[in-house]
Order: structure tokens, then sequence, then C-alpha cells
């Protein structure tokens, strides 16, 4: 029974694990006996999702969505899974949760940064997205002393669909350079030399630019060894892609609750990966940093009110 429940979690489809169980067992099991074994799931999977996250504190958060198709009120509608994952103050990353929106909405973004808040979620430096607006006004909202970084891979994407075919080439060098800038000042000089040669040639590439350039190189005031891996969303992009080959099989959910169960119990296996495998980051130098940095306002501070 458990191997089963097991199959269905690595993404074998009920049809397949009917044929398995009757090759090698020589008995049948039906589709609905295999989704009421998985039912199992659903106390275990709900307190992981719902646990108190008052353990730990994380500097880091990175939040994403995939668009999931479930079948509610005889229709099939697209629904949004939000999910959230955290480098804690160890340095390890876990997974934090998963709920489900109708939408990207900034109320579902708000009720989802809501609930991780009400699960004691602290300590939150700066949070990694792409820049949905309706994320983006629940995140300002809802986490006002982080930094935002917007995920330069999503930027990039859309920087080039602006930029004319011939000259997309030319200016994605560019724009990489700008973001692997050495600080702030070289990036923003190189941004705007790159403003100046092409504002006329690309007005809405370098619309897309100038907009962007504060969202895009947050990280920059980070110390170099943070910044690789928080300047994109890229780190959650192997958890992405486990969800789909899943999604690929079962392609429309019954109800809300098959998503929970299915993809919950796939969060749950990665995130007890994550939290006993390899370090991410080594987070000594940048509680370092943060400690000087906290000295520098303070120092700023007196300095203002003496002059």
């Amino acid at each position: 029974m458990l191997a089963m429940v097991e199959m269905v979690i690595q993404g074998v489809s009920t049809r397949k694990i009917t044929a398995i169980t009757e090759e090698l067992c020589g008995a049948e099991f039906s589709k609905s006996t295999v989704s009421e074994l998985c039912k199992n799931l659903d106390p275990i999977v709900e307190a992981w999702n719902g646990r108190n996250l008052r353990e730990h504190q994380y500097p880091f958060l990175l939040v994403d969505a995939i668009v999931l198709k479930i079948r509610e009120e005889g229709s099939v509608r697209p629904r949004a899974a939000m999910i959230a994952t955290g480098v804690n103050e160890e340095g390890y990353r876990e997974i934090l949760g998963i709920t489900l929106g109708d939408s990207e909405s900034e109320a579902s973004w708000s009720e989802f940064f809501s609930w991780l808040k009400q699960r004691d979620l602290r300590g939150v430096d700066v949070v990694v997205s792409d820049s949905h607006s309706g994320l983006i006004k629940a995140l300002h909202a809802q986490f006002q002393r982080a930094t935002w970084q917007r995920c330069q891979t999503h930027f990039m994407r859309n920087f080039m669909d602006a930029t004319q075919k011939h000259l997309q080439a030319e200016l994605y060098g560019k724009a990489r350079a700008i973001l692997d800038a050495p600080d702030m000042a070289t990036a923003r000089l190189l941004m705007n030399k790159v403003v100046s040669d092409y504002g006329e040639k690309v007005p809405k590439a370098i619309q897309t630019l100038e907009n962007g350039f504060d969202d895009i190189t947050a990280v920059l005031v980070l110390p170099e060894r943070y910044r690789k891996r928080l300047r994109t969303t890229n780190g959650v992009e192997r958890l992405n892609e486990e969800i789909r080959r899943r999604d690929r099989v079962i392609r429309i959910y019954p109800n809300r609750d098959s998503v929970k169960r299915l993809i919950g119990a796939l969060l749950m296996e990665m995130d007890e990966k994550w939290k006993t495998g390899h370090r991410y980051l080594d987070m000594q130098e940048y509680f370092l940093w943060k400690e000087e940095q906290k000295k520098q306002v303070k120092q700023d501070t007196k300095i203002s009110m003496i002059s």
C-alpha cells in the first residue's frame, strides 16, 4: 500500500499503477482505490504545511506561483499554487508551504503572506520574486522592511522581448554586464551608457531597463557571495520542474484537496532533502555584514543630529 502511494507522489499515473499491481500481485486495484489510499496522506501533509515556523528566522525568502488546472463546479479552472521557500539563519533551504489562490491577485498573495506570518515567519530581509503586480503590491504591504529583488531571469526575458531581433545579442551582453557589476555605482554607470547609446533605437526596451533598474540590482548591496543565489528564482526551478513532471501526468486535478495532497507530499520530500543535505549558504558573513550596517546607520544618525 505504501509503495502505491509513493508511486503516486513520484508522478506515476493511477492507470499505470493499476497495471503494475495487477502484473506483480495478480490483483487489480481500481483508480478509486488508489485515490482513497492516497487520502491517508492528508493529515500528514496538512500538519507539515501548517507547521509553526518559530524555530528559525528566514533572512531570504523566495516566492513563486505555478498555474494548475482544477475541476471546480463542473468546469476546469486555472488556479495559482503559491509556494514559498526560505533560507534560514543556519544557511539551509526549507520549503515553507503551499496554498491555492483563485489567481495571482493582490488579495491572493496578501492572504498567502498573512498565512506565513501567522505561522511565525520572521526575520525576512530579502524577498526574491517575479514582478507580477499583485504579488509586488502584497509584498510591499506585508514585508515593509524587506528588500525586494526582482528575478533577473524573468527581467531579461521581458527586456529581450522589447528589443528588436537584430539588436538582441548585442543588448543582452550589455544588460548582463549591468547585472554582473561589482557594485551599484558601476551598474548605474553602465546603465546610463546603454540608455544614451540605445534610447532612440529601442525605446521600449530602454524604458523597461530604466523602470526595473533598482529592483533588478537590489542584491548588489549584499556581500558578493550571496548575490548569485539571490538574484533570481532559479534556485527553485528544480522544484518547479518536479511539480511540472507530475502535473503532466495528472493534467486536471479533481479538486483542491488533491492538489494539496499530491503536490504537498512532493514538497515534503523535497523539504526533507534540502534540510538534511548540503548547507545552501554560509550565513556567517551575512550576519557580520548586517551588524556593520546597523552600526553605520547609528553613526550616520548621530552625525546628522550633531550637524
